[in-house]
């Protein structure tokens, strides 16, 4: 009987290992497949919204997304569009580019930065306005979320605040 029972007994140690390993595994599918139904979607002020047309250049090509509006009054972040130049390797070391933000064929403003090869590197933009579209950026780095220049992985993201 003595044996029995430690049999047992280890028996269901093992097992509550095995479950203690794998149970998280499969919770987790569970719970990611669970989320996606229920349609929650991360904040257009973190993800830089959705794009809305790709300018492409030589070697290299700028994303352009859709106004990011404030949402309450209260915000702390101010109206911005979010635009991707990538490959970042692929960037000449001085960009001095006008972009065209809302799509009507016209630039906007012109946005100048120098992308150098050292990904640690500060990155500092200006954003010269063509229209009254645009706010006026001068040697901006990371201050605030809707004015920025920031480098992910090999992008360089660049935040222009809208009046």
């Amino acid at each position: 009987m003595k044996r029995l029972t430690a049999f047992l007994a280890y028996t269901v140690a093992v097992l509550t290992i095995a479950v203690a390993v794998v149970g998280p595994l499969v919770w987790f599918g569970v719970f990611s497949r669970a989320a996606a139904k229920t349609s929650l979607r991360i904040d257009s002020t973190y993800t830089g919204g959705e794009p809305a047309r790709v300018i492409s250049r030589q070697g290299y090509e700028i994303v352009v997304y859709k106004p990011v509006r404030k949402h309450t009054p209260l915000a702390t972040t101010g109206s911005f569009v979010q635009m991707v130049w990538k490959p970042a390797s692929a960037l000449p070391p001085a960009i001095s580019e006008p972009v065209d933000l809302d799509g009507d064929g016209q630039p906007d403003c012109v946005v100048s930065f120098q992308a150098p090869r050292d990904p640690k590197a500060k990155l500092r933009v200006t954003v010269k306005p063509l229209t009254a579209l645009v706010q006026p950026m001068n040697e901006v780095g990371k201050e605030s979320f809707s004015s920025l220049i920031a480098r992910v992985n090999d992008t360089i993201v660049v935040r222009v605040p809208l009046r």
